[in-house]
């Protein structure tokens, strides 16, 4: 079976083998991850594995799947009425209080990519979900007027991107980060910046 058609299909024992893969590939790291250890950890065997993923890379980039989805989820936990602007400032505080569990898999991840050209252009082609989760989320805005149409979907996606990893990145190495008031002052001073310039109405006192 083809990886992305797991989730396709998901079911109790893909759910228990994804959450378990996650958990292992998070403690272990990619390369000391066994697939017989996951399906242990799942109270299943390989076999349940391999009649679902050919090997455990491709188990791996469906674990990132999860996380990628979930990810997504906070993302637009704000509401479903929140403006693009709430939401893009809401995703900046939130980098600063984050706990989620799937930044460990994606620093694993990105360092398999780093290593592994192949998967590196697999790894791309399925962040771009998430990417265009976003994109709509900025051309929405710019649709509504919240956003200043004249700025670059890409480059404003890019430098969402950006913090997002560097914030992988600083908890993999438990690096301080600023006081959470003067961080939200930026990210507020950066969402306001991306207003259209042609309403001051629209700015943020």
């Amino acid at each position: 079976m083809a990886a992305t058609d797991a989730l396709h299909t998901s079911d109790d024992i893909t759910d228990r083998l994804l959450t378990a893969a996650i958990e292992v590939f998070t403690e272990r790291g990619i390369e000391k991850a066994g697939v017989a250890l996951i399906a242990r950890r799942a109270g299943l065997t390989t076999g349940a594995i391999y009649s679902r993923w050919e090997g455990k890379q491709d188990l791996l980039l469906d674990a990132l799947d999860v996380v990628l989805m979930q990810q997504i989820a906070q993302l637009l936990a704000v509401g479903p009425d929140a403006s693009a602007a709430d939401v893009l400032g809401s995703l900046g505080a939130d980098l600063m209080n984050r706990e989620f569990a799937g930044d460990a898999l994606m620093l694993e991840a990105l360092v398999m990519a780093r290593r592994d050209p192949v998967f590196r252009t697999t790894l791309r082609d399925r962040m771009a979900d998430e990417e265009s989760h976003l994109a709509t989320l900025i051309d929405n805005g710019k649709d509504a007027s919240i956003i200043d149409p004249a700025l670059s979907t890409c480059a404003i996606l890019t430098l969402c991107q950006a913090i997002s990893l560097g914030f992988v990145v600083m908890g993999a190495i438990e690096k301080p980060t600023a006081d959470a008031d003067e961080w939200n002052t930026v990210i507020d001073r950066l969402v306001t910046a991306a207003l259209p310039a042609t309403d001051p109405a629209l700015y943020r006192p």
